[in-house]
């Protein structure tokens, strides 16, 4: 696969994109909101396929013709394992984790798995999270575009 990390040579597999945001209760996790879509990149180091960083933007609920955004980036993860949160704003930086992984196969891919924790309260996020600690995950893969000859 490192010999395809050219410009315009994969894609994000959106249904096979999920991001969450939970939060712990003394049941356990507590599923807070699941955007319906994010927008945005990933962007993979040239010839090795490793995540060098994204820029996600997701939607949030709201009863607004133009729903609020909370954007999510990272930028040299190699390098610093951290990411910035913004909400109109406000700003958070936080560590973050990242899994991603190159699944072989006939229809090869990436796996990326991205996890951070951050107070709402320090985003002034909507009214509906709660001031505590929220988790924002996301699960996704980018797979090659299919080029066929023509």
């Amino acid at each position: 696969m490192a010999t395809s990390t050219g410009p315009g040579s994969w894609r994000i597999a959106l249904e096979a994109t999920e991001a969450r945001l939970t939060t712990s209760r003394q049941q356990g996790l507590w599923l807070l909101y699941a955007p319906p879509r994010l927008d945005g990149a990933f962007y993979l180091r040239p010839n090795t396929a490793a995540l060098a960083g994204f820029a996600l933007r997701l939607p949030l609920p709201s009863h607004r013709a133009e729903p609020p955004v909370l954007h999510w980036e990272s930028a040299e993860l190699d390098r610093d394992a951290h990411a910035w949160l913004r909400f109109g704003r406000q700003a958070v930086r936080s560590p973050v984790s990242v899994v991603c992984a190159e699944i072989p196969g006939e229809r090869p891919y990436v796996k990326i798995v991205l996890e951070t924790v951050f107070s709402s309260r320090s985003l002034r996020l909507p009214a509906w999270l709660p001031p505590r600690p929220v988790t924002l995950r996301l699960f996704s893969e980018i797979r090659p575009t299919d080029r066929s000859p023509g």
